[in-house]
């Protein structure tokens, strides 16, 4: 989508202007960008490797920092949960490299167990949307891409290689990888990778440190592309991320009683199998993606419940083509998972067995040159099989199954070459699926619990200007039959509603370039405020702004500051407390020193003013959620070679 290794405004900006217009030119000090593609297929927030390794990113808050409409909280890596216009991961498809990352570990961390340093690219489309956007998308959609070894090969090179070190100070740690990557023929080029990750507790704000944060993670990633013709690319990868920590049992949360530590060990495993026929024929465009993901957490000596271990195994795949006609592209094709979850523990062994199986369809018309359409719809089946619980009165488990059709439709209208309206419909369907891995001894589905249904109208409007863009969105979703645990029992609760906006802009002169971003999300269940409660449904978060400026003093080098300012949250539900509003800085500034070397320096600072203060996404001191990292010094060399 976009042709250029460099791109020298924020990520938010290339996302806007990727949303606003199919083909831009857009200048900056030293070259011009190109950026290309069909704005009916723009993501909401589109972040690039180039941008994750001037912030020297290491978790998923770092990842979605100067994302308005996305927010991060949890303290810890290992706790973070991200939240798209208040709602949480879960109600989300989210893939790497195409690969679900299905099912949820347990309500008090996060699901996400992703390392930074191997992605490309960051994609998030908020609210429901098009049918290629994958099921069971009540919220929207992150899809994130990992390096290909074809794009860090220069030209003319064999081989290849990277070693980067990053000091923090904070947790007094260190983060150090190493990458080889390769041609080993005209068609076969290679790309492996390691790493290794030890931090220490951090502080806050408040100068306290903040117990059983620290960790020592591993992770291994290799990837090999074959180009079997000049039509036909075979591409395979498997990526493993290990943890291992003593953490607090309810790992977002402080110390209290019943919150005691506990040496815990996590891993992903991810295998995928891509197969690409990207031929001259108007009818066979191919893209075929296999995958395997295992994702595992086992707790050791529980004062309370011994050592037990929950997993979940999803095996899966896609299947679409894409004819493209001189004013009109279709996408379609299908879709498939199995997914196998299971928990043990005190000698007993509980096991849910989800599918989905899923067809779609996506078209695009370029009806005339200023008016372009896109319409779709996908079709989805669940079915889930569960075990019988402790203390379930049935003879038998539950097995229950639902399917549902997802439409939507787009309009495009361009008004003058520089300004333009979007008016869009989507909806999502999901059906049941396998529960949460720590829950899986007691918790189980009404007989009579519905698939859940997302509603999402969008209007936008965008106004490009010269070395500037200029945009606002309004959105009203609904999701219908949510489902959440009362008790011990997954029922359908009621309707979420959820209306706000983002409005966003950028500019750039000559050296220097800004962007601001502004959004307002309301999400409500049965018209009571998203809160702390609301685990593995949302949470409310104060308005979000987000502004950037960064400024390229010579060729080999610039800096950058990020400011994320959140409104006091006053609209909570009777009887909580408001969560207070905060503002955090962030620099950076990048160097690359030797002239035709390979060579840069980095140096960030998070929460430059060592702000003590809770994310709205994190729990409130109702809850004993934990306070955010304080000012963070990372220091860090990468070496290309």
């Amino acid at each position: 989508m976009f042709q250029g290794s460099r791109f020298k405004i924020s990520p938010l900006s290339v996302a806007v202007c990727t949303a606003l217009f199919s083909h831009i030119a857009i200048a900056n000090t030293d070259e011009t960008v190109v950026v290309t593609g069909n704005p009916l297929q723009a993501a909401d927030v589109s972040i690039d490797a180039s941008q994750l390794e001037k912030s020297q990113a290491s978790d998923l808050n770092d990842i979605f920092r100067t994302s308005s409409e996305v927010s991060v909280g949890g303290g810890t890596d290992y706790s973070q949960k991200v939240y798209v216009r208040g709602l949480e991961d879960t109600m989300l498809n989210v893939t790497i490299d195409g690969a679900v990352q299905a099912g949820s570990l347990f309500h008090h961390q996060g699901s996400l167990f992703i390392e930074p340093e191997l992605l490309e690219q960051v994609e998030v489309s908020a609210g429901a949307g098009r049918a290629t956007d994958g099921a069971g998308a009540l919220g929207g959609a992150i899809k994130m891409k990992t390096k290909d070894p074809r794009a860090l090969l220069e030209a003319g090179e064999q081989f290849g290689g990277r070693v980067k070190t990053t000091y923090s100070d904070n947790t007094d740690g260190f983060k150090t990888s190493a990458t080889g990557y390769g041609a080993l023929s005209d068609k076969v080029t290679v790309l492996a990778s390691l790493g290794y990750t030890d931090q220490d507790d951090y502080e806050d704000g408040n100068g306290d440190t903040a117990e059983y944060t620290g960790f020592r993670n591993k992770f291994g990633f290799a990837k090999i592309v074959g180009e079997l013709t000049d039509s036909q690319t075979l591409t395979v990868s498997y990526e493993r991320k290990e943890d291992d920590a003593t953490r607090y049992a309810r790992p977002h949360m402080g110390d209290f009683s019943r919150n005691y530590p506990l040496l815990q060990s996590t891993y992903r495993d991810t295998a995928t199998l891509n197969y690409l026929v990207d031929s001259d024929s108007t009818w066979l465009n191919l893209d075929t993606t296999f995958y395997y993901t295992d994702l595992n957490l086992e707790r050791f000596n529980d004062p309370r419940f011994g050592t037990y271990i929950g997993n979940t195994e999803s095996i899966g795949g896609d299947i679409r083509n894409t004819p493209d006609f001189e004013q009109f592209t279709l996408i379609y094709g299908t879709d498939f998972r199995s997914d196998e979850s299971t928990f043990s523990g005190s000698n007993q062994t509980f096991v849910d067995k989800g599918d989905q199986f899923g067809v779609y369809l996506q078209g695009d018309y370029n009806a005339t040159e200023s008016l372009m359409l896109s319409a779709g719809a996908r079709y989805d089946h669940y079915a889930l099989d569960e075990d019988l619980r402790d203390g379930d009165s049935r003879s038998t488990g539950t097995d229950i199954s639902d399917s549902g059709f997802s439409p939507n439709a787009v309009a495009t209208y361009f008004i003058t070459e520089d300004v333009n309206v979007i008016l869009g419909y989507a909806e999502a369907f999901r059906g049941p699926q396998v529960g949460e891995l720590w829950l899986l001894d007691y918790a189980y589905s009404s007989n009579d619990r519905k698939g859940e249904t997302a509603k999402n109208t969008e209007l936008t409007v965008n106004w490009r200007f010269d070395n500037g863009y200029l945009s606002a969105q309004v959105f009203d979703s609904k999701i219908e039959d949510v489902v959440d645990r009362d008790s011990s029992v997954f029922e359908n609760v009621g309707t979420l509603d959820n209306q706000g906006y983002t409005v966003s802009a950028g500019y750039q002169l000559e050296s220097i370039a800004a962007t601001i971003s502004y959004t307002k999300a309301e999400p409500e269940l049965n018209g009571v405020p998203l809160s702390d409660s609301d685990m593995n449904i949302g949470t409310s978060i104060g308005d979000t702004l987000v502004t950037s400026v960064n400024y390229f003093a010579m060729e080999d080098l610039e800096f950058g500051w990020t400011g994320r300012f959140v409104s006091r949250l006053t609209d909570v539900p009777e009887g909580s407390e408001e969560k207070p509003g905060y503002g955090v800085h962030d620099l950076y500034a990048q160097w690359m020193p030797v002239n035709g070397e390979d060579l840069t320096l980095t140096a960030s600072i998070k929460n430059v003013f060592d702000k003590a203060y809770r994310d709205q996404a994190s729990l409130s001191e109702d809850y004993n959620g934990t306070f955010e990292p304080g000012r963070n010094i990372k220091l860090g060399v990468n070496w290309g070679f």
